[in-house]
């Protein structure tokens, strides 16, 4: 893993992960604290796209590979499980800071 990679992971999970915590409020199976449900959601959001990853480098789906740009791009996501994983934390903050500002104008 380098910089890069965890940079395209942090980036490109912040919003989905925020956007998932904030709509998703019960508890997970058994697990009821934010950080630790967002560090999970990080790493079946890094799955789901490594598996998207993974038909695309297999049928050609949408073309993404046909070129050494894609082909990089396609590498530098399947190396960024450390970048999603502290989005994860970093949405579980944001939104549990929301929540505390929301809680206290009421």
């Amino acid at each position: 893993m380098n910089i890069w990679a965890f940079l395209v992971g942090f980036i490109a999970g912040l919003l989905p992960l925020t956007l998932i915590l904030k709509f998703f409020r019960g508890n997970l199976l058994f697990i009821s604290n934010p950080y630790i449900k967002g560090a999970l959601f990080g790493f079946i959001l890094w799955g789901v796209i490594n598996v998207f990853i993974f038909f695309e480098m297999r049928y050609n789906i949408i073309g993404l590979t046909d070129s050494e740009e894609g082909f990089s791009t396609m590498l530098l996501l399947t190396s960024s499980l450390q970048g999603f994983i502290t989005s994860g934390l970093a949405a579980a903050f944001i939104v549990k800071q929301q929540r505390k500002k929301k809680a206290a104008r009421s």
